[in-house]
């Protein structure tokens, strides 16, 4: 079979992609197909007319209907998912939970502690990030609310509400409720409209602060985390917080789903987070890990390899 590999174009991030490319060619090659690699780009010229089958980098189905496989980098460096629907919200696998009451406990406290070490140790996440330091006890206790960009494809087709809009609807009810909450912009780009409205609300109330702090000090040091849909939510459960989403994400399952009009539920939640509550967020993310998605940079390539021949086979044949 002829295969189209639609790659994903230079960027900051592209040598992780290119390991998940090169796995992903070595799989095919395997299985006996021929690949004709092309760039996504608009630069590059459209898809041959005589391919048999299309994979894409970084699209859904939304944006190329024609296509048959979808890949992208997910909420960890080097973690990927493939499918025939798309990504993040989009995958056809997050249509139902994952089944998280089989699996070894013990095996993914162990496994989520590796990764919440290297955390801990050297502040590394997806985006670039400050050292780590501790978070000053004037900000205590707070929720800490990550945002994104709003030119993220998460927020444009999964989301209820602007980034700025969700700046205004948590600051609004922080205040009401005498809830301290810190706001951490996102580190990929500046948006004068998102940091205007986070200042005026720090300053014009004690209970909302900003604070560009690493992410991991952020999240230890906060009693949950309240997103869109921000891939901080998933480090968020590595760490064993409570998460609050509003908008659709592929780890919304084992987080408390917020509207407007329910974040005093939601500080329940926080306040009430249960030992049982935690270890779902954990087996979750060991699910998501070894079930889900690819490792590129998994201490066993081997079977991120043989899960990828597995799930290519069964979609080629």
């Amino acid at each position: 079979m002829k295969i189209l590999l639609r790659s994903m174009f230079p960027c900051p991030s592209v040598d992780r992609w290119r390991a998940f490319e090169a796995l992903l060619k070595q799989c095919l090659d395997e299985l006996g197909h021929e690949v004709i690699e092309l760039h996504l780009d608009p630069l590059f010229p459209p898809d041959p007319a005589d391919v048999d089958f299309k994979i894409y980098a970084h699209k859904t189905r939304r944006e190329v209907p024609g296509a048959d496989l979808f890949y992208k980098e997910m909420h960890m460096r080097g973690l990927f998912t493939i499918d025939a629907e798309g990504w993040g919200a989009d995958h056809s696998a997050v249509r139902e939970p994952p089944d998280l009451d089989a699996g070894d406990a013990a095996e993914a406290e162990r496994f989520v502690a590796r990764i919440r070490e290297q955390f801990v140790s050297n502040g590394h996440s997806k985006q670039r990030q400050p050292e780590l330091r501790s978070i000053p006890e004037e900000y205590k206790p707070y929720l800490l609310v990550p945002l994104q960009l709003p030119t993220d494809d998460t927020i444009m087709h999964h989301s209820p509400v602007s980034v700025v809009e969700f700046v205004h609807v948590v600051s609004d009810w922080a205040e009401g409720a005498g809830q301290k909450i810190l706001f951490k912009l996102h580190p990929g780009a500046v948006y004068p409209e998102i940091a205007a409205a986070v200042e005026a609300r720090s300053a014009a109330n004690p209970y909302v602060n900003r604070l560009d702090a690493n992410i991991h000090s952020l999240i230890q040091g906060a009693e949950g985390v309240v997103v869109i849909n921000s891939g901080t939510g998933f480090e968020s459960l590595i760490h064993g917080k409570p998460v609050v989403t509003f908008g659709n994400c592929d780890y919304k399952s084992v987080t408390f789903a917020a509207r407007r009009d329910n974040l005093d539920e939601a500080r329940e939640y926080v306040a009430g987070y249960r030992p049982g509550q935690r270890l779902r967020g954990i087996k979750f993310v060991h699910h998501y890990y070894t079930r889900h998605a690819f490792d590129v940079y998994a201490d066993d390539r081997a079977e991120v390899r043989r899960r990828l021949l597995d799930y290519l086979k069964s979609h080629l044949s």
